[in-house]
């Protein structure tokens, strides 16, 4: 299995008004074959600070 993209990214989407520090965050890992794993290993705030994807944070309903 060839490893393609390793990158930071959330088991759970957000819920509206959900910070960004109160998720459980890993690696999404996209292998060659098409299938991806979720590794359950907290990424550094560095990392986390310079992803690319998993950005979008839904508002809070007043």
């Amino acid at each position: 299995m060839e490893l393609i993209s390793r990158e930071p990214w959330w088991r759970r989407p957000p819920q509206p008004g959900q910070r960004e520090q109160d998720l459980e965050w890993g690696y999404l890992e996209i292998y060659k074959d098409g299938h991806a794993v979720f590794v359950d290993q907290r990424p550094t705030d560095k990392e986390l600070a310079e992803r690319k994807s998993c950005r979008n944070f839904p508002e809070a309903q007043d």
